[in-house]
């Protein structure tokens, strides 16, 4: 995210969120989660994915700035071939978000290096319930059918394991009252495409933590 994309959304949290709806949002999101990742933890794949991953992501379940270190240092392991350490780093992720993407595939891939077949289509399966969930939302061709994408973290890994395509610019669209992530990207053929994403979870839970940091 560029830091003119962040400070836009900080302003628009001093006047778009009330302190107490992002409090409320965040507790009933972090009720939802609890809820339906303690199905996805008994076996149960079917649950609602898009409630799962809005619920994660709205009531930011965990730490996600030490998420985010963890992502990194689990891919930085996954180059090196340290897979032992990428699964640890993508476990802990795990133990507090199920709906983390980046987790699952990094846990995928070092379960598989590992030759740990039944854990790694365990990994896999969930991988495709996610990527399922946003396949389904939409074709990503216009605002009105954008793919639902509850981070911006779910989008680049949509587009670079699901569509093939490399990133070469954003922004971000405001239309009918909706934030969409409007990205531009090449195909294998170096063709130049023009996706839509769904922003606002990403908006909504970027403003809300605007709306914390400022009343602290």
């Amino acid at each position: 995210m560029t830091i003119e994309r962040f400070t836009a959304l900080a302003v628009l949290a001093s006047i778009l969120v009330p302190a107490a709806l992002a409090a409320d949002d965040r507790a009933a999101s972090q009720a939802k989660y609890a809820e339906l990742a303690a199905k996805v933890r008994a076996g149960d794949l079917g649950v609602d994915w898009k409630a799962l991953r809005v619920a994660a992501a709205i009531g930011e379940v965990g730490d996600p700035s030490q998420d985010f270190l963890r992502v990194k240092a689990g891919y930085g392991a996954l180059n090196e071939n340290k897979f032992q350490d990428a699964l640890k780093a993508a476990r802990e992720i795990e133990e507090h978000n199920i709906a983390d993407v980046d987790a699952h595939y990094i846990a995928w891939r070092s379960l598989t290096e590992l030759s740990n077949q039944n854990e790694a289509e365990k990994e896999r399966l969930i991988l495709a319930a996610i990527f399922n969930s946003i396949t389904d939302s939409g074709d990503g061709k216009t605002a009105k059918t954008a793919w639902f994408a509850a981070t911006i973290r779910e989008e680049y890994m949509y587009m670079g394991s699901i569509l093939n395509v490399q990133f070469v610019d954003h922004r971000t669209s405001m239309q009918d009252g909706h934030y969409y992530d409007v990205v531009a990207v090449k195909d294998k053929d170096g063709k130049e495409l023009i996706l839509w994403f769904d922003g606002d979870t990403e908006m909504h839970r970027q403003m809300a933590a605007g709306e914390r940091a400022i009343h602290k």
